[in-house]
């Protein structure tokens, strides 16, 4: 449950219990004639639920089986979603394409198991007060829930509906505890997002399956295709197998990262090119949350990068050689350019790298 407080997570708007700000309500304008961009491989297209720029159209189309909800579209405006649905025999499959970066609050509990699986881009969430991030190295499977906030990019993600009754039961037939929240790691990962591609590839080739939508749960698992059958047995088996018998742990809350690893990493890399994405990447959490942890420590990532290069421009220029020259020094310190590597030294140690230099060079 969330209190009046502020929300743990800054960019979100405050909430109370399953009550979402009014703002939130309102849908975007955006002109019906519009072009509407398509990802590159939709999934389950034989299955269409959804297809339209209409907000509120979205949220009346998912409330049947999944939790009410309040959304706003954060940008871009070209809000152009997709949805394709299929009921299975044990779960349900749904395919989620969006455009926009958007915001979802819930207004009820959600009462199954779910599985989201990122094809492309992440899913950040706020999960009973916990932060987590789904992504397709890191998919997450999450309990039943009291709140939730979803914050997905720009993304195309595979979802899988599973009842609590199906997942108790698949636990305990192999000895394993139902967890509250999971975090898939990579090598159960690689093998759920292979399988949940080719049940939804099996799904989409079957003509069988379109009429058996129509049919009761009962009805439609008896009548369920073998080899859709076969696959979503095997989805089911990895996920309770190598997860929550073995692999799967509860995951710690993603805001905490390991502040100081990230800092022996980034100084050993310091004379190189660094990506943001890849810091984030070896933390394991959105790099939102590693400029957060870093300025706990009261610096961004990339002022702490710029100040190990500094410090080893420094070292360099008073050890320097006759033949040492202000261009190497910025160049093996790891700056791309002269200027705003000079400007920079100048700020930190009050005089030019220049000068630094000539100082060294008086002292021979």
């Amino acid at each position: 449950m969330w209190g009046e407080s502020p929300h743990p997570l800054e960019r979100f708007a405050s909430v109370g219990r399953f009550r979402a700000p009014a703002a939130l309500g309102r849908s975007p304008a955006v002109a019906e004639n519009q072009s509407m961009p398509r990802p590159s491989r939709s999934l389950l297209t034989r299955f269409s639920l959804l297809d339209t720029r209409s907000l509120a159209a979205a949220r009346q189309a998912t409330s049947g089986f999944w939790p009410k909800h309040a959304s706003v579209v954060l940008g871009p405006e070209d809000y152009a979603p997709e949805i394709n649905r299929v009921a299975l025999g044990r779960t349900a499959l749904t395919y989620v394409s969006c455009t926009s970066r958007i915001r979802a609050i819930s207004a009820e509990p959600a009462a199954n198991f779910t599985l989201y699986v990122p094809l492309r881009g992440e899913i950040e969430m706020l999960i009973d007060g916990e932060q987590m991030t789904a992504t397709a190295a890191r998919p997450l499977l999450l309990g039943p829930v009291r709140s939730f906030v979803f914050e997905p990019s720009p993304t195309r993600c595979l979802v899988v509906d599973i009842p609590v009754a199906t997942m108790r039961a698949a636990a305990s037939a192999a000895g394993a505890r139902l967890p509250g929240h999971a975090s898939i790691d990579a090598r159960a990962a690689a093998m759920i997002v292979r399988l949940a591609t080719e049940l939804a590839a099996a799904a989409n080739r079957s003509r069988s399956l379109v009429l058996l939508q129509r049919f009761s749960a009962r009805d439609r698992a008896a009548r369920m295709p073998e080899p859709i059958k076969r696959l979503e047995d095997q989805l089911l088996d990895v996920l309770v197998r190598d997860g929550l018998s073995s692999t799967f742990q509860r995951r710690p809350p993603s805001d905490h990262c390991d502040v100081e690893a990230l800092k022996a990493w980034l100084a050993a890399r310091a004379h190189g090119p660094v990506r943001m994405t890849e810091l984030s990447k070896r933390a394991g959490v959105s790099q939102r949350t590693v400029e957060r942890a870093f300025l706990r420590t009261g610096c961004t990532p990339l002022e702490y990068l710029r100040g190990v290069r500094l410090e080893h421009a420094r070292q360099m220029l008073v050890a320097a050689t006759a033949a040492t020259t202000v261009a190497e020094v910025a160049v093996q310190a790891g700056f791309t350019h002269l200027g705003r590597f000079a400007t920079e030294y100048r700020l930190r140690f009050g005089e030019l790298p220049s000068q630094a230099l000539a100082r060294r060079r008086g002292c021979r």
